[in-house]
């Protein structure tokens, strides 16, 4: 717990440096220092570098958003609902870091830093997930997160330009994206359901899918 704290100080002092330095080593280690550390700290804290600051970063903010939804009674809301607040809090938590937030993804849309960036996006739909009250473990685990994925992508570039009020043109956009998710996802349980009550009349098992697990 003490190390994720010094990394959260190190990563908020070094924030404001990254408008103007970017995301460099110089940035992090600026950072330590107003974070009331020795220059050096920033590499035995992040001793990767850009890349494992960049993850912290995300880190950070799945950990902020997962908070802040607990806080919130969801257990009337549908799951669409639940999922467009999620982005909200998430967008609102960004909004301080928006510049970073681009200098994040320009440093993802390099090819051989490409596939950090796609663990990010993964861990960011899967803490949405989560904090949505998912608890799915079978194929509906992943077509979930991918399918989010693709939305949340495309809407954080979009909000990356967004200059609305509470960034609502942004969640326009990801609402109408949402739709598509929610219907597949539904799509897909309802062929699961049918598969699974083909397995049961066939082989006369009660859990088809504790069956089709083996």
């Amino acid at each position: 717990m003490q190390d994720i704290k010094v990394k959260d100080d190190i990563l908020l002092a070094t924030l404001p440096n990254v408008l103007f330095d970017g995301w460099t080593d110089k940035a992090i280690e600026e950072g330590a220092v107003e974070a009331g550390f020795e220059p050096s700290m920033a590499v035995r804290a992040f001793p990767y570098g850009v890349s494992d600051v960049l993850a912290h970063f995300a880190d950070y903010i799945n950990r902020q958003m997962s908070d802040r939804v607990s806080e919130i009674d969801m257990s009337a809301l549908g799951i669409g609902k639940r999922l467009e607040e999620a982005m909200r809090i998430r967008l609102d938590i960004e909004a301080p870091y928006k510049e970073a937030v681009r200098k994040s993804m320009s440093y993802y849309a390099v090819p051989k830093n490409a596939p950090h960036g796609v663990q990010v996006v993964w861990k960011a739909v899967d803490e949405m997930w989560w904090c949505c009250g998912d608890e799915s473990v079978d194929f509906n685990y992943y077509t979930k997160r991918a399918s989010l994925a693709a939305v949340y992508s495309a809407t954080m570039v979009y909000w990356l330009n967004d200059e609305s009020e509470n960034s609502e043109d942004t969640i326009d956009f990801y609402k109408r994206r949402l739709i598509d998710v929610i219907k597949a996802v539904k799509t897909r349980k309802e062929i699961f359901g049918k598969v699974e009550d083909f397995f049961c009349k066939i082989t006369g098992h009660s859990n088809a899918s504790s069956l089709m697990k083996r």
